[in-house]
């Protein structure tokens, strides 16, 4: 299970920061647009932290995406893996 957990985790770093790019935004400007810390954005993306589902809407708003969205690309990142 902790091996699920751990590329539930990564697929979930790897869409944020993927998406972050292509909006070329940086971590403060996404941490300012979903408002959350650039610390937390930064831990988001090295998978150093868990994010909550306030996080995830925030994050959703900033990344100009649904949560619906985000969770399809982490599903299809977790089957490539």
């Amino acid at each position: 299970m902790e091996e699920q957990s751990d590329k539930l985790l990564s697929s979930f770093a790897f869409a944020v920061r993927r998406r972050r790019v292509e909006l070329c935004l940086t971590q403060e400007e996404l941490a300012h647009r979903a408002g959350v810390s650039m610390r937390y954005i930064s831990l988001l993306e090295t998978q150093m932290h868990q994010p909550t589902l306030d996080a995830i809407n925030g994050l959703s708003v900033g990344l100009e995406t649904t949560m619906t969205t985000l969770a399809s690309e982490i599903e299809e990142l977790l089957r490539e893996t």
